[in-house]
């Protein structure tokens, strides 16, 4: 009788396979967890993107979910009208904007020290040009 147990792991020549408690079994949480079969109404938040519109042909025409890019755009837009004065000013508004939503602090010191910093790369600078010629 091999030492293996019933399959034998390991004796007479075979190769053996990995010993332990569930080696080699699938279970849990994995990718079987966001997606269920084709036939049921189960779980599908893996296939639905941030804006809960999955595939959709006017996805331009769903409004900006999160609220850091609506106030954006909104700034995008007062910046084509002159109600703000310079690009520097709404990048200053606009980061000042995210650190008051996203981390819940003010900082005017901060906000001038991150957006030069977005001034002066020229990669999110372009990104920044590109957002304030939305409006």
């Amino acid at each position: 009788m091999g030492v293996g147990g019933v399959r034998g792991g390991g004796g007479r020549g075979r190769a053996g396979g990995a010993k332990g408690a569930g080696a080699g079994r699938v279970s849990g949480t994995g990718f079987s967890g966001k997606v269920e079969s084709a036939g049921g109404a189960g779980r599908t938040e893996g296939l639905v993107g941030p804006s809960s519109a999955s595939g959709s042909a006017n996805v331009g025409a769903l409004g900006p979910v999160d609220p850091v890019t609506a106030h954006a755009l909104e700034l995008a837009m007062q910046l084509k009208s002159g109600q703000i004065a310079s690009k520097e000013e709404a990048t200053r508004r606009l980061v000042a904007d995210i650190l008051k939503e996203k981390l819940r602090m003010q900082s005017r010191a901060l906000t001038s020290r991150i957006a030069d910093a977005l001034q002066d790369d020229p990669r999110l600078n372009q990104a920044l040009e590109r957002l304030w010629s939305k409006g």
